[in-house]
């Protein structure tokens, strides 16, 4: 486990998966982030690659040969090092090996940055392909935030805004978590604060892929702002599990998606793929800012 401080907010992070264990502003007790209660969920920030969500039937068509996957892919769960321990800034790097290459039949290394500044935890991602040909991907996150005082009685857990004004415009997530064809609309109150409450998440997963989502703001019950995530990612997708029945909700930044039900075509052919050339770096971020 490796810490980080810069005096006004303190994480930690694990070499399994490079994932994010905590984050706290130094002066108070609060935990932000999730802390993985097998109950509801037991990760608290993993990196989805080189899928996001399901493929059809847990298979994945690469060049004519098929690949068995699981949700999110294989790499939250691999061994990082540490490549930067620095003030403010630390930086875990993982490569491709034999047992990664059963799943996912590409040479490559995933580097992860998290660096702050001031109340601003940016977290950077560079995917390289160590391949000789061109290698398609998806990457997403996945950090799970705490409701502060939560009750499950409470008919509001807490509000979310956004940087639109209108609605969301969501995938359905069909049964067994794939993309359905359909989509649907879920309009924001006219101040803009979509109340979280037991039912909001029936739905499974609120999927917006229209790109237009750029800052999303987690409030307590009170509406007052507690973090909010910046990004300039195609996809944000919402989730908490039990429906919403969960003292957490996660708020999700992704390169990539679900396969649509019954998609059996080559990976470079599903929606919201990324690639990248051999011997090239592929490179995003994201903030998660504490208010």
């Amino acid at each position: 486990m490796k810490d980080l401080s810069n005096g006004i907010l303190e994480i930690e992070v694990s070499e399994t998966g490079a994932e994010l264990q905590s984050l706290r502003r130094v002066a108070s007790p609060h935990e932000y982030l999730w802390q993985g209660d097998a109950e509801y969920w037991d990760r608290r920030a993993p990196l989805l690659f080189p899928i996001v969500g399901k493929v059809w039937q847990n298979t994945l068509h690469v060049n004519g040969r098929e690949y068995h996957l699981t949700q999110h892919g294989f790499l939250r769960d691999m061994t990082f090092e540490c490549i930067v321990d620095e003030d403010r800034h630390l930086a875990f790097e993982a490569h491709s090996d034999d047992q990664s290459k059963e799943l996912w039949p590409f040479d490559f290394s995933v580097r992860i940055d998290y660096t702050l500044l001031r109340n601003v935890l940016t977290v950077g991602w560079q995917v390289t392909n160590r391949s000789n040909d061109r290698m398609p991907f998806q990457i997403g996150a996945h950090p799970g935030f705490n409701y502060k005082c939560y009750c499950p009685d409470d008919d509001v857990h807490g509000f979310l805004s956004f940087d639109i004004d209108d609605s969301l415009h969501s995938t359905v997530i069909a049964p067994g978590g794939y993309a359905a064809d359909e989509t649907f609309d879920v309009y924001l109150p006219s101040d803009g604060m979509l109340p979280l409450t037991n039912h909001t998440f029936d739905c499974d997963t609120l999927v917006d892929a229209t790109a237009r989502i750029r800052r999303i703001t987690l409030h307590d019950k009170n509406a007052h702002p507690m973090i909010t995530v910046r990004h300039t990612m195609p996809i944000t997708a919402l989730w908490s599990p039990c429906g919403g029945k969960a003292p957490f909700m996660c708020i999700e930044p992704w390169h990539g998606c679900c396969d649509p039900v019954g998609f059996s075509d080559d990976v470079e052919l599903k929606p919201f793929v990324e690639h990248v050339e051999p011997n090239q770096t592929w490179e995003t971020k994201y903030e998660i800012i504490v208010e």
